[in-house]
C-alpha cells in the first residue's frame, strides 16, 4: 500500500483547536496549583507545611508507579487502532490497561498504610504522629486516582482533550483549593489536609469513568471486521480480529518499559522534596517547594501540547507519515517555547518579587533555586516534545534509558550536595538530571527518526521572548530595583512587545492554524501548498507499515 499524502495541514488546525482548549485547562490549573501552595504556606505552618508537600510528594510517585505507563501505551495504541479501523481492539485495550492498574494501585496503598509509622518518621519532623495519619488518609485513595488518570488518558486516546481539561485539569484542582481553604477554616489539623488534596479523586473518578463510557460507545458496535477467506487478511488492508492475549501481550510489551521511565520520571519531579525535608528539615523542603512551583506552570503548559501531539504523531506513525510527523513535532516545539519561556525568564528576572509572595521566611536561598531551575528549564523547553516522538514510535525502552540515567544523576548529587548547599545543591541537582535527559532524547531522535524539532518558528520565539521577557525586564531591575511595581512596569510593555513580535512571526510559528477557532473557519486547513514554516520535512521513511490492525513489535 503507498504511503498516504502528508496532511500535516488538517492536523494542525485540529491541533490548533485542541491546543487551545488544553492551554485554558493548563492556565487554570496553573493558577491553582500556585494558589495550593500559597494557602498552604499561608494558612500552616512552615513545618506542616513541608510534611505535607513531603507526603503529596510521595503519593503522586505511587501513582506513577501503579500507573504503570499505561498513558503512552493508551496514546500508542488506542488513536493507532482507531486509525486502522479497528474498534473492537481499541476498546480491549482500556480494560487490559486499566485492571493491572488497579491491582497495583491497591497493593501500594496497603503497603503504604502498613508501613505509615515508618515512612512518617523520615520527614514527620517533631510530630511523626501526625505525618503518619496523613500518610494513611493518602494511601486510601492511590486506587481511585490511579483509575482516574487511565481513563482520562483513555479518553484522549479517543482524540477528546475535553474529559482531561474539564475534569483533571479544572474541577479537580479547584475542589482541591476549596478544600483546603476549608479545612483551615474548620479545623488546624493536619489529617483534614490530607483529606481535603485527595477526596477529589472521588467524584472526578466517576465523572471521567462516564464520559469514557459515552465517548466510546459514540460510534456504534466496535465489531472487528473479518475477512471471509482466512487468507483475505494477507491481501488486503482490512483489520485484523485480535484475541484478548496478543493484544495484551503487544500492549504490556511496549508498555512495561514506560512503566518504569514513569516512575524514573515522577520520581526525578518529586525526590528532592522528599529528600531536602529527610536530609535537611520539612522548613527547608517547604521553601523549596515553593521555590520550584513555577515549573508546575511550564509543565502543564508542556502537556496541554502534548496531549493532541500523541494521538496524531501515532496516527501518522501508524500511516507511515514521516513528513506529517516531522512538521507536527516541529511546530508544537516552537508553540511549547513561545509559551513557556515567558514563564520562566520573567520568573527568573522576578525571583524576589515571586518568593516574597508566599511570605518573608520563602525568601534568600530560595531565590537561587528559582533562577537555576528557571535556566535549565529555557533549555528542556526548547527542543520539543522529544520523548513523546520516542515513544510514539514504539521506543519505549529508549525513554526508560533516559528517564532512569536522569534519575540516578540526580538522585546521588541530590545526596551529595543538599547537605553542604542546602536547597541549592537541591536545585543544581535537578538541572544536571534535567540537562542529561533533554540532550540524550534529543540525539535519539534525531539519529533514529531523523527529526528535528529546529525550525525558523523555534529561533523566533525564542529570541523574541529573550527580548521581552530577559533583557527588558533585567534591565528595568538594574535601574529600579526588584519591587513588584518594578516589575510590573518591565513585563507590562515587555508583554505588549510579545505579543507584537508574535504576530509578525505567525507565519513562521504556524498560528494561522489557531484561525479555525474563529466563526465560520473551523473547516478550513493550512494551505497544504504554502511554506513549511517548521523547515524541511523529513523525508518518508524507506520502508512502510502496512495500514492494518497488525500488533507490531517495539
Amino acid at each position: 500500500m503507498p504511503a498516504p499524502e502528508p496532511t500535516a495541514g488538517p492536523n494542525l488546525n485540529k491541533l490548533a483547536r485542541g491546543g487551545a482548549l488544553n492551554l485554558v485547562g493548563a492556565a487554570v490549573a496553573g493558577v491553582q496549583g500556585l494558589a495550593l501552595v500559597f494557602l498552604v504556606a499561608h494558612l500552616y505552618s512552615q513545618r506542616i507545611a513541608g510534611v505535607f508537600f513531603a507526603a503529596t510528594s510521595l503519593f503522586i510517585i505511587l501513582q506513577a508507579v501503579s500507573w504503570l505507563g499505561t498513558d503512552a501505551g493508551l496514546l500508542r495504541w488506542v488513536p493507532r487502532h482507531l486509525a486502522l479501523g479497528d474498534r473492537a481492539a481499541a476498546l480491549r485495550t482500556v480494560p487490559v490497561a486499566l485492571v493491572p492498574v488497579l491491582a497495583t494501585a491497591a497493593g501500594a496503598g496497603l503497603l503504604l498504610a502498613a508501613t505509615a509509622p515508618w515512612t512518617a518518621g523520615q520527614f514527620g519532623g517533631g510530630d511523626p504522629g501526625e505525618a503518619a495519619a496523613m500518610v494513611r488518609v493518602l494511601a486510601l485513595f492511590l486506587p481511585l486516582a490511579a483509575a482516574h488518570d487511565v481513563l482520562l488518558a483513555a479518553t484522549r486516546g479517543y482524540g477528546s482533550m475535553r474529559p482531561t481539561v474539564l475534569v483533571d485539569k479544572i474541577l479537580r484542582q479547584t475542589l482541591q483549593v476549596a478544600g483546603v481553604v476549608a479545612a483551615a477554616v474548620l479545623t488546624d489539623g493536619a489529617v483534614w489536609l490530607a483529606l481535603a488534596w485527595a477526596a477529589p479523586y472521588l467524584p472526578c473518578l466517576l465523572i471521567a469513568a462516564t464520559w469514557y463510557r459515552k465517548i466510546s460507545r459514540a460510534g456504534g458496535p466496535a465489531e472487528a471486521p473479518a475477512p471471509a477467506d482466512p487468507a483475505a487478511d494477507a491481501r488486503t488492508d482490512a483489520p485484523v480480529p485480535a484475541g484478548w492475549r496478543p493484544l495484551a501481550g503487544e500492549f504490556w510489551r511496549f508498555t512495561a518499559p514506560r512503566a518504569f521511565a514513569q516512575v524514573c520520571q515522577t520520581a526525578f519531579q518529586r525526590a528532592d522534596i522528599v529528600l531536602v525535608a529527610a536530609l535537611s528539615s520539612p522548613r527547608e523542603a517547604a521553601i523549596y517547594t515553593a521555590a520550584t512551583r513555577f515549573i508546575v506552570i511550564s509543565q502543564l503548559v508542556t502537556q496541554a501540547v502534548q496531549n493532541v501531539m500523541q494521538p496524531a504523531v501515532s496516527r501518522l506513525l501508524a500511516l507511515a507519515d514521516r513528513a506529517g510527523a516531522q512538521r507536527i513535532f516541529a511546530v508544537c516545539a516552537s508553540w511549547n517555547l513561545a509559551l513557556a519561556w515567558p514563564v520562566h525568564l520573567s520568573i527568573a528576572v522576578g525571583a524576589p518579587v515571586y518568593l516574597g509572595a508566599f511570605g518573608p521566611g520563602y525568601a534568600g536561598s530560595g531565590e537561587t533555586v528559582t533562577v537555576i531551575l528557571a535556566m535549565a528549564m529555557l533549555v528542556a523547553t526548547a527542543t520539543g516534545a522529544r520523548d513523546v516522538m520516542l515513544l510514539m514510535a514504539g521506543r519505549s525502552g529508549l525513554s526508560l534509558v533516559n528517564q532512569s540515567t536522569a534519575l540516578a544523576v540526580n538522585l546521588v548529587l541530590n545526596v551529595l550536595l543538599i547537605p553542604p548547599l542546602g536547597i541549592a545543591g537541591a536545585a543544581l541537582a535537578r538541572a544536571c538530571g534535567l540537562l542529561v535527559r533533554t540532550l540524550l532524547a534529543l540525539v535519539q531522535v534525531r539519529r533514529i527518526l531523523g527529526m528535528t524539532p529546529a525550525s525558523a518558528g523555534l529561533f523566533w520565539a525564542g529570541g523574541s521572548a529573550l527580548l521581552s521577557f530577559g533583557a527588558l525586564p533585567l534591565a528595568v531591575r538594574l535601574v529600579a530595583g526588584s519591587s513588584p511595581v518594578a516589575l510590573a512596569c518591565a513585563l507590562v510593555p515587555g508583554t505588549i512587545l510579545y505579543f507584537a513580535l508574535m504576530w509578525g512571526g505567525r507565519e513562521r510559528l504556524s498560528l494561522t492554524a489557531f484561525a479555525s477557532l474563529l466563526p465560520g473557519r473551523r473547516g478550513r486547513a493550512v494551505p497544504p501548498g504554502g511554506p513549511d514554516p517548521a523547515g524541511p520535512a523529513a523525508p518518508p521513511a524507506a520502508e512502510t507499515t502496512p495500514a492494518r490492525s497488525a500488533h507490531a513489535g517495539n
